[in-house]
């Protein structure tokens, strides 16, 4: 085929038309700013999560193509989601895990509010070796942590490889298209930026099940690709601040978040927290472009430009 600019549009190069994508916990939040982009580039989108209802209102508020419940950190119930998308597409081209949850919170040092409140060395002020422990450990236990790790980080093996045939049938499917429409199936994680900065943010576990998933991701990428024959492309989006519903943004009447009236207490170099657009444009990204493979793509307006 004749090279032109023809090919250069965004229409083209973004162009997902007839893929399948599936999003976990895409009712809300990040989720559904990426099923939203998804879905405005072309593909069939699928939401899926525990709550029936919010998938119901996404689906009938945005028009996606359905939705199936299921806990996504039971091995059998992801079991019984591929069963279902096999009988439903018989492939999956996109598979996006969002899914994720915040984990505890307590005391600690936090560079992200302008009025330095919680930064050490200016407002912070440090507790005692008891205090601290104190602060620290009383809202917390160990099973608050192997939740939330199976919830953030765990489900992403288990979702990536019990989905693999189906991504590798999405693959040989857009492979076998005409030159210009080839692609390769891909499998994509929510990480985030709490993952790679060094404080804790007043959430030790949630930042080390980041940490855990942005890894996880990359590791899923390498052995998908030596030690398998399926041609399925793994990346990760690192958000910064976004609204959702773990922000505190709460939800309106087509699930959508709004934590605008919290940034002027936010210290971020965009000074606006994430839009639907920056996610969408992230998500389609990552979806086209076949030379993204074993990335972890920051998205967050410059946070970790001046977060340690």
């Amino acid at each position: 085929m004749a090279e032109s600019n023809e090919q250069l549009k965004p229409s083209t190069l973004f162009d997902l038309t007839d893929r399948v994508a599936v999003v976990t916990g895409g009712g809300t939040g990040i989720g559904l700013m990426q099923a939203r982009g998804l879905h405005a580039a072309g593909a069939r989108v699928y939401l899926v999560s525990r709550r029936g209802e919010v998938l119901d209102n996404a689906v009938k508020s945005w028009g996606f193509a359905g939705y199936l419940t299921a806990d996504i950190t039971s091995k059998a119930e992801i079991e019984q989601l591929v069963q279902d998308f096999e009988k439903k597409e018989g492939r999956v081209d996109i598979l996006v895990a969002n899914a994720g949850g915040p984990g505890p919170t307590h005391f600690g040092a936090d560079t992200s509010f302008p009025d330095h409140s919680m930064e050490p060395g200016k407002g912070l002020k440090p507790k005692s070796a008891q205090d601290y422990k104190t602060e620290v450990l009383k809202d917390q236990d160990f099973k608050d942590w192997d939740d939330l790790f199976r919830l953030n980080v765990s489900q992403h093996m288990f979702l990536a490889v019990s989905f693999l045939p189906l991504l590798d049938l999405g693959s040989k499917r857009g492979l076998g298209l005409p030159e210009g429409k080839k692609y390769t199936a891909t499998f994509i994680t929510t990480g985030s930026i709490s993952g790679t900065v060094k404080q804790g943010q007043m959430h030790y576990a949630y930042n080390a099940s980041k940490a855990a998933a942005n890894h996880l991701t990359e590791t899923i990428a390498f052995e998908f690709t030596q030690s398998t024959t399926a041609k399925v492309r793994v990346n990760c989006i690192a958000p910064g601040v976004f609204p959702s519903e773990m922000t505190g943004g709460g939800r309106d009447e087509k699930n959508r978040s709004d934590i605008s009236d919290q940034m002027p207490t936010m210290n971020v170099p965009a000074q606006r927290p994430g839009k639907t657009e920056d996610m969408a444009m992230s998500v389609q990204y990552l979806a086209a472009n076949e030379f993204m493979h074993g990335n972890v793509l920051t998205v967050d307006g410059g946070f970790t430009l001046t977060a340690p």
